[in-house]
């Protein structure tokens, strides 16, 4: 009897001895030739699933069903497999021949929809299986049989490219009952997919059912979110082919809900190319706003060959970088079909060439096209607020909005400092203070003045939401503010930002009214921004377990990427900046505050270019030190890096990545690695690494190889000095915060425990307790690198539990 239920582990023995062997089918091919190839073409268990429901469409199906494993740890034998089921005409005899003839394709013969060109034309799709499975099997209805293989890949581990005899498949023949058995784990957990092959009233005679088991590493980096994505953008979306995941429909990636800007139709032919028809369209908002980090992309080019998308991962299509703020706006898909004699055996990218420059060439110029119209609705009149018709011209109604303005005007006036939200009057002489204020109160009495003018200014982050300045009459609202920006991204609520911002200078005239001095209601403010920031999802500090964890799979995304390495700055200390705009720019600003303590270094920034691939390495092409030294300039940075998981080339002294660094001799630019960077917070976490550690990094290492050396001699010296007694350090703050007038001090604290704390810099006791508050967060402590303060929100004793609860392994993979 068949145990299906009982595990990966049973099933093939199980599978592979039903039914009657009626044929033998010769595999020739080597075990280390399917393990690169295969590794080689799917760097994603998505691009690997995504093949073989693209075998099911080149197989005429109209519908597809893939049924994810259920078990939570899809490498133990309690896993039940993952299935793909589809309505295609089927394999007969000869098509399992076919099946197994590697890179020996003929989806181009035979009988198909005439709109239904196939995507494969390599013969190589088998092979998505052994990324995600060591085991595989096929079974299949055609001409009234159903007939089955299994295929074991590590059976064939032995065979090297010179093992002269191929490997034997059995071709065996079930019977309707040993089919129902063999796929009853589909029938509970996918009824439809059940029907298409053995209803009463299914619709079809031919269908297909793939079952992979035994899982490897790969699939557990499957996320059913991104899955989702890759099967709704990457595949054809026609009236007649369908998916269904986990028994729920996959819809289409092309509906959108953005309000259009812009939109460009294409339809021409290009040498070499032929046909390319599609459109472009740049929307209000960006596309990418309230996507999980799980789910892909949504913006860029999409590049269809024959209905399938070959560049999922590379929205530029192999360009350098377009500016953030129009690109994350922008759509381009077209259909290319011509693309297909220029595809890479993966079929998810182009050999460069002539042809490919010239289509390139003008895909960016129907991105310049709708940029210039996003620019131009972007810098468009903002209307001003009429404050009377808003209030229905009540006259007490507008008293009372208007005296608040007054009070916060007036009381910038008179203390000759800015407020928290309104500037103080400006080219406004001692003698002439008294005429302007009745003045200003006169003209704005009606609510028509108040005014004159509202703009929306690109900020840093880190500013206030608002200014105000009462002699222009300009409110400039900061499109930088997280909060601001939440607001303007829902649909371009630029009239809700506008009102709020007017709301909040009324805000800070009222506390003023009722008896608040300047300083409380600046305090005030300042914690409300805060709330605000927390409200917009900005404020939430990263710990060290977390961010590894995405440090982890940081390469499987950009924008994952891009965050992950900002996070990891966060923890040694740095201030992280998001970068955007209307330019194009770098990834990430890093900022370091080293404070009034550090004599000998200044605060200092960095600029970073994340670089994350499907393929194993980033081309040395893709690294562009020119762009990396221009974002540094821009931003008046003392030193930029690249992040990415491997180099081409990083350890050939004279390869191309290493010569471009040795040429740029002036360059303050490092190539950093994931794993570089996760060895850094692991550092952290054991001793505390200072800002003035880090700037080390970036001023002695540029290669690989010197980023390398740098970490080794760098730990070495740390483990040399000792650990920092983190428990008389804590004592010692805990007696220090008995003073109820003063911040417990890091180096008050040191100069009474000389004896214990006086080896250690002040920024080194910093940087400890720095990493214990990201292991531990910061509802127990706060520390601030630049003043040495320490807020402590619990005692020594339960930090120093906290610590130990939160004690992880901090070499482990799976964080």
């Amino acid at each position: 009897r068949l145990q299906v239920k009982k595990g990966n582990l049973a099933m093939l023995p199980a599978f592979s001895e039903s039914g009657t062997k009626i044929d033998e089918i010769q595999v020739r091919i080597s075990y280390d030739i399917i393990r690169l190839f295969s590794e080689g073409l799917y760097g994603s268990p998505h691009k690997a699933i995504e093949e073989l429901v693209s075998n099911s469409y080149d197989a005429g199906a109209e519908r597809v069903h893939i049924l994810l494993p259920e078990s939570a740890d899809a490498d133990s034998e309690a896993a039940l497999p993952l299935w793909v089921v589809d309505d295609g005409h089927g394999m007969n005899q000869e098509g399992f021949h076919q099946l197994w003839r590697i890179a020996d394709s003929k989806k181009e013969e035979g009988a198909r929809p005439k709109d239904r060109p196939p995507i494969g034309q390599f013969g190589i799709g088998k092979l998505a299986a052994y990324v995600l499975a060591r085991n595989l099997m096929h079974i299949s209805r055609s001409d009234g049989n159903l007939l089955l293989t299994t295929m074991n890949f590590d059976e064939i581990r032995a065979r090297q490219a010179d093992e002269p005899s191929p490997m034997a498949i059995e071709l065996r023949q079930v019977d309707e009952s040993d089919a129902q058995r063999i796929l009853s784990d589909v029938e509970r957990r996918d009824p439809a997919a059940w029907n298409l092959m053995f209803g009463e009233k299914r619709r079809v005679e031919t269908w297909t059912a793939v079952a992979l088991s035994n899982f490897r590493d790969m699939y557990q980096k499957l996320q059913t979110g991104t899955l989702r994505w890759v099967l709704s953008a990457g595949l054809p979306m026609k009236t007649d082919f369908g998916i269904w995941l986990n028994g729920e429909r996959v819809p289409s990636s092309k509906e959108k809900d953005a309000k259009e800007i812009h939109r460009v139709s294409i339809d021409e032919d290009l040498p070499s190319i032929g046909k390319v028809a599609g459109d472009a369209f740049i929307y209000e908002t960006p596309l990418d706003r309230g996507k999980s980090e799980k789910v892909g992309r949504s913006y860029g080019f999409f590049i269809r060959v024959r209905g399938r998308i070959i560049n999922l991962d590379d929205d530029t299509f192999g360009m350098n970088p377009f500016n953030h703020a129009a690109w994350s706006r922008f759509v381009l898909e077209v259909d290319a079909d011509g693309l297909r004699d220029h595809l890479l055996s993966s079929r998810e990218g182009v050999r460069d060439s002539d042809p490919i420059q010239a289509f390139r060439a003008r895909l960016h110029e129907v991105f310049n096209e709708c940029r210039n119209a996003y620019e131009k609705w972007a810098e468009k009149d903002i209307e001003n607020i009429d404050i009377a018709q808003m209030l229905g011209s009540n006259d007490a109604a507008i008293t009372r909005v208007i005296s608040p303005m007054i009070r916060g005007v007036r009381d910038a006036f008179e203390t000759e400092s800015e407020s928290f939200y309104i500037d103080p009057p400006s080219d406004v002489t001692d003698d002439n203070r008294s005429v302007w204020v009745e003045s200003y109160e006169s003209e704005i009495s009606d609510g028509r003045e108040i005014f004159k003018e509202i703009v929306f200014e690109n900020q840093n982050a880190k500013d206030r939401p608002i200014r105000y300045d009462p002699t222009a009459r300009k409110l400039a609202i900061n499109r930088g503010h997280p909060f601001i920006d939440r607001i303007i991204s829902v649909r371009n609520k630029r009239d809700a930002a506008k009102l709020f911002a007017f709301a909040e200078v009324l805000i800070e005239g009222q506390l003023r009214g009722q008896g608040l001095d300047r300083a409380a209601s600046a305090n005030f403010l300042v914690e409300r921004d805060y709330a605000l920031r927390l409200i917009a999802g900005r404020m939430s500090p990263p710990t060290a377990r977390s961010v590894l964890r995405q440090l982890n799979v940081a390469n499987q995304d950009t924008l994952q990427m891009e965050m992950a390495t900002g996070m990891a700055f966060q923890i040694l200390g740095f201030e992280y900046e998001r970068a955007g705009g209307s330019k194009s720019g770098p990834d990430g600003i890093l900022y370091a505050r080293l404070g009034r303590h550090n004599e000998k270094l200044a605060d200092y920034t960095i600029v970073y270019d994340a670089k994350q691939t499907a393929t194993p390495a980033v081309p040395a092409d893709k690294i562009d030190f020119g762009n990396l030294e221009r974002f540094r300039a821009d931003y008046s940075a003392d030193f930029g890096f690249f992040i990415a998981a491997a180099y081409q080339g990083e350890n050939d002294e004279s390869g191309k990545v290493n010569a471009k660094l040795k040429q740029l001799s002036r360059n303050h630019a490092t190539l950093l690695k994931i794993k570089h960077l996760k060895r850094l917070v692991r550092i952290h976490c054991k001793h505390g690494v200072t800002l003035t550690d880090v700037s080390g990094l970036f001023r002695n290492a540029r290669s690989v190889a010197e980023v390398n050396k740098w970490l080794n001699d760098f730990e070495n010296r740390l483990v040399a000095e000792g650990e920092i007694p983190i428990q008389a350090l804590l004592e010692g703050l805990e007696r220090e915060k008995a003073d109820t007038e003063s911040t417990p001090n890091l180096v008050a604290v040191r100069k009474m425990q000389m004896e214990r704390l006086g080896k250690f810099r002040p920024d080194q006791l910093a940087a400890r307790l720095k990493a214990a508050e990201s292991i531990i967060g910061d509802r127990y402590m706060e520390v601030d690198l630049s003043s040495y303060e320490v807020v402590m929100h619990q005692t020594a004793e339960e930090i120093l539990l906290a610590l130990e609860r939160n004690t992880f392994d901090l070499d482990a993979e799976d964080l």
